[in-house]
């Protein structure tokens, strides 16, 4: 296919700094071909360069490395492919400390600066060695107008349909102007932004309309793995049809996802209550507004399929509350314990960073292990801290072990957990988040 989110710019090269120049100016001119504005364009380059000096100069010199550009059309995705058998790049962490006295630290400011220009960090690590680092920028969009929302009257009959750009932009104006909701993902904010997601089939967008083609609800889902559809919504304009209303766009997402891989929808940002007895309750994530007042969301799931089960991984101090959830969920899982045995832990542990400053929440992640977990969280909650972010969550993996070793480190720097998201990861994610009531 040839359209724009389909377009890749590929450049493999040796990582030796004669080619720095190269780099940028590809990464750089691939963006703004892209549609992201100067701006973008230019944090992209920048972290560009100081990745690419860091992995020329002390990971993998003299080898090579594969940069992919990639047009997701609400943002740009660059790659970095290579090859090692270590890694300690702990300044990726947002939250790293340069010393500039220190000439070892100050190799290192390169990645803190890459790490504070750009929107997305991760790394995964491939077969063979083989590393993948990448790093997102988001295209700029102008905010939903505050316009005066006119009350509709919905008549007759409603049908479902799936809403062409403009359809999607409505539907997304008319939720941002609807009552203040801290909970609401930052995007419903963003019409252009929501069309660009659908449009890159990042995820999908249903309404339901009158014969007039009055707009009287909508609700947009994602899959967030193959086997996990998060669902927004559904969203109702007109109240006093709110179970008609919400229980079609219901059957409406669960029709278009049923027949695909996914076992479960869940939704972590509540729905009406018209249609919540047919979902089990996850649990409760508190939002902190920034006048100090908390507001509760309540996460759901419902099994489209039967449970397959999994294994997950656990450290001792939560192998209780792992079985306790589960059986409430009646989701099948072989929990697994994981113990320290005295191998060998080396390197620095790095964390992505998901700041959204428009609600104060912070979502953190571990991308890679290391010996320094404890002074690791330590410094990422003075950081979010210091830029007055007041809902500060952590995501574990509970299908990757070495995360398991995160969980008596977050107990004792006052994370809790709040609750499981069936198959959101390799196997489930533990949701942990931080308790800001405790010393």
């Amino acid at each position: 296919m040839s359209q724009d989110h389909d377009r890749i710019v590929s450049l493999q090269l040796t990582a030796q700094m004669s080619f720095l120049q190269i780099a940028t100016h590809c990464v750089e001119t691939a963006a703004k071909a892209f549609g992201l504005g100067k701006e973008e364009s230019l944090k992209l380059s920048l972290a560009t360069e100081e990745i690419f000096s860091y992995l020329g100069s002390h990971v993998c010199r003299g080898g090579i490395l594969d940069i992919r550009c990639i047009n997701r059309l609400s943002y740009v995705r660059v790659e970095f492919r290579f090859s090692v058998s270590t890694l300690n790049m702990g300044a990726l962490n947002i939250a790293a400390s340069v010393d500039c006295e220190n000439e070892d630290d100050m190799a290192e400011m390169g990645l803190a600066i890459a790490s504070r220009t750009i929107n997305r960090l991760n790394i995964v690590a491939e077969r063979q060695n083989c590393i993948c680092l990448a790093i997102e920028n988001d295209k700029h969009y102008p905010p939903a107008p505050k316009t005066y929302v006119v009350p509709i009257d919905v008549t007759g009959a409603l049908m479902v349909e799936t809403p062409d750009t403009e359809g999607v932009k409505q539907y997304v104006t008319r939720v941002a102007q609807g009552s203040p909701d801290p909970i609401r993902p930052i995007f419903f904010n963003y019409p252009g932004q929501v069309a660009d997601m659908v449009a890159a089939g990042n995820c999908q967008v249903v309404t339901a309309v009158d014969a007039k083609g009055e707009l009287a609800g909508g609700v947009l889902f994602r899959f967030l793995t193959t086997r996990i559809v998060e669902m927004f919504g559904p969203h109702v304009f007109q109240q006093d049809r709110e179970g008609e209303i919400a229980g079609l766009l219901l059957d409406a997402c669960i029709a278009r996802t049923v027949r695909s891989k996914a076992i479960g929808l869940v939704s972590l940002t509540g729905m009406p209550s018209s249609v919540q007895s047919q979902f089990e309750l996850l649990g409760l994530m508190n939002h902190y507004r920034h006048d100090g007042k908390t507001i509760a969301g309540q996460a759901f799931y419902r099994l489209l399929h039967e449970d397959p089960g999994c294994l997950v991984f656990t450290d001792t101090s939560l192998k209780d509350y792992l079985q306790r959830e589960y059986s409430r969920l009646f989701l099948a899982r072989e929990i697994r314990e994981v113990r320290d045995q005295g191998e060998m832990k080396a390197g620095a542990s790095i964390f992505a960073t998901e700041v959204h400053r428009e609600g104060s929440v912070a979502i953190l992640r571990p991308l890679w292990p290391g010996v320094d977990y404890d002074a690791n969280v330590k410094k990422h909650l003075l950081f979010l801290e210091e830029e007055v972010i007041n809902s500060i969550f952590f995501n574990l993996d509970l299908g990757v072990s070495w995360h398991a070793s995160l969980m008596a480190v977050l107990l004792a720097n006052h994370f809790r957990p709040v609750l499981i998201i069936p198959f959101a990861g390799q196997a489930d994610l533990l949701i942990f988040q931080y308790d800001r009531t405790e010393p």
